[in-house]
């Protein structure tokens, strides 16, 4: 009976949340985020992955973003879910972080070793729509300059996007989006090196100078 009970509930709960109108209300509701948390937890659940899908879909309303990526319990459990073996739950799981990482005020919360690292790893699979949601998540969060030193500090973050957009079996939408991420690295790290305070008695060059140095080289 309470099994049954519990499906009913998460059926009635995945319904409700692709909702618009009423998804600020579900998410600002405590007890049922932590209780829809706990069952994405419990991996051999059979509402398990329903669940995923509803903290999927309480995402898509952009307002709902900001309270979701600062609970760390709620992060946390997507990160497990991002490295699920069943397909589904990882597609869920990176949707979320697709979506959280368009939220300007999350992007550093989110911009972490453990969230790139899965973000890459999840860059690479086999799977369309799992790819385009971790490629997206990683261009969402370039966008911020705040990010730029821990998704170029992160292993394999910066070697996978060029991976993509150089790969010729990357889908069109994948090598674009990729392109853009590293050209908006590219632009973040440029900005921070001519905002540089030059000493006084160094002469200003342009740069990048493509001048080489060496240690009492011969002419």
């Amino acid at each position: 009976f309470l099994m049954k009970s519990r499906v009913n509930s998460c059926a009635v709960l995945s319904h409700l949340s692709k909702h618009c109108a009423i998804s600020d209300k579900l998410a600002d509701n405590e007890v049922l985020i932590d209780g829809i948390v706990d069952v994405c937890r419990e991996f051999d659940n059979p509402i398990h992955t329903k669940c995923i899908e509803i903290i999927c879909n309480l995402s898509r309303f952009p307002s709902n973003n900001a309270s979701m990526a600062r609970n760390e319990t709620l992060v946390d459990t997507l990160v497990k879910c991002g490295k699920s073996k069943t397909l589904e739950d990882r597609i869920w799981a990176i949707r979320t972080f697709q979506n959280m990482a368009s939220d300007s005020t999350s992007k550093v919360l989110l911009a972490t070793g453990r969230i790139l690292t899965l973000l890459s790893i999840c860059s690479m699979r086999k799977d369309y729509d799992e790819q385009l949601a971790a490629v997206a998540a990683l261009y969402n969060l370039s966008t911020e300059p705040g990010a730029v030193v821990p998704l170029t500090n992160t292993k394999n973050v910066v070697a996978t996007l060029v991976h993509l957009a150089h790969n010729a079996i990357s889908t069109p939408e994948i090598r674009q989006m990729a392109c853009d991420a590293l050209a908006t690295i590219g632009l973040w790290l440029q900005t921070l090196a001519g905002s540089g305070t030059v000493p006084v008695g160094v002469p200003k060059v342009l740069l990048p100078s493509h001048q080489t140095t060496g240690w009492q080289r011969w002419d």
